[in-house]
């Protein structure tokens, strides 16, 4: 009656044998993509704050040639 309950067995995945360069290339490309989205997240961060700045110099530089 009372059965009890089957657990999903956790699959192994297969390991593969690589050579050490491999490895390594593979680490240093993960490095590298790790480091361009930094990059791309400061820039866009920089970008943003450009055009902020941007719409303010603007609305000033205007709003002064007004006051003439």
């Amino acid at each position: 009656m009372d059965e009890p309950e089957k657990k999903p067995r956790a699959r192994k995945e297969p390991t593969f044998a690589m050579p050490q360069e491999v490895h390594n290339w593979i680490e240093q490309a993960h490095a590298q993509i790790n480091y361009l989205k930094g990059e791309v997240d400061r820039l866009k961060t920089e970008n943003k704050e450009l055009k902020a700045y941007k719409r303010w110099a603007e609305h000033r530089i205007l709003r002064s040639d007004n006051d003439d």
